[in-house]
């Protein structure tokens, strides 16, 4: 793989490269960037795919100014992949870039081959919780346990099913978080944007069944499949939110072959 950088909305942004075949965008977390969520599957990917790892604004690459929502990410990858030439896409998330992907493809209507949602979904904070978070004191203590809950070490045995596989860069962030990022991704939860319907292509749900986390449980995937039509639901045995990294051979195998069967089946119905 490969660090270029594009211009992207008059910006110099970074993106990772390689391979050959049909494009996949790979949308980190909100960890970190790209090479700790997809370094350990992005050479693999490579050897039958065209990869496309961008660096988001504000997370991943942190020299730029983070953006304010969802959809204006959504709209920033829209633009990469235009400065990359790229037409159409698989778009695949973990986590915070699942919600990124699911924007993202509503932005790409007939561009996108088909989404992934790798332990993440579109952010609905209930009115309530936003209504909370405009008062001062209370969206300070909402800010406390987001970091208890989310950015501190004691998050790595929920995260993880196997702690020791975790990335040196993410028990640095863990145990320091960076407070732009973490007010960032606050604030673009509390921001109260309704998320885009449903993706209308094939949709895989692929999920590390040991995730802990609050809201990416396995009943949270389970959830998540009974309410998309034909979505298929992979499981990832000995993972947890990132089953990329802790099992890159599995999550590898069953991107290509969602992607080989979506492809089958696409190319079957445009038969005459």
């Amino acid at each position: 793989m490969t660090l270029r950088e594009v211009e992207v909305g008059g910006r110099r942004s970074k993106v990772w490269t390689g391979g050959e075949g049909e494009p996949l965008v790979l949308v980190h977390g909100g960890w970190g960037g790209a090479e700790m969520h997809w370094m350990p599957v992005w050479e693999r990917l490579a050897e039958r795919f065209q990869v496309i790892a961008p660096e988001l604004p504000g997370i991943g690459d942190r020299s730029l100014p983070g953006l304010p929502s969802l959809d204006a990410y959504a709209e920033w990858l829209v633009q990469l992949l235009g400065s990359l030439k790229v037409p159409r896409v698989w778009c695949i998330g973990n986590s915070f870039g699942a919600a990124v992907v699911w924007e993202l493809a509503a932005r790409l209507g007939a561009r996108c081959r088909g989404v992934v949602l790798v332990n993440g979904m579109p952010f609905e904070m209930p009115l309530l919780m936003r209504g909370l978070a405009a008062i001062a004191p209370l969206r300070r203590l909402l800010r406390a346990l987001y970091l208890k809950l989310v950015f501190s070490p004691a998050v790595l045995p929920r995260a993880y099913a196997d702690p020791a596989r975790a990335p040196a860069e993410l028990r640095r962030v863990l145990a320091d978080p960076p407070p732009a990022q973490v007010d960032l991704i606050l604030g673009i939860a509390y921001g109260g944007a309704r998320p885009a319907p449903p993706p209308s292509v094939p949709t895989l749900i692929a999920w590390g069944e040991a995730d802990r986390l609050p809201g990416t449980s396995l009943e949270t995937a389970r959830k998540l499949h009974r309410s998309l039509a034909d979505a298929r639901l992979v499981l990832i045995r000995s993972a947890g939110h990132c089953p990329q990294v802790e099992r890159p051979a599995e999550f590898v195998e069953a991107i290509a072959s969602f992607v080989a069967s979506a492809s089958a089946a696409g190319i079957k119905e445009a038969a005459p």
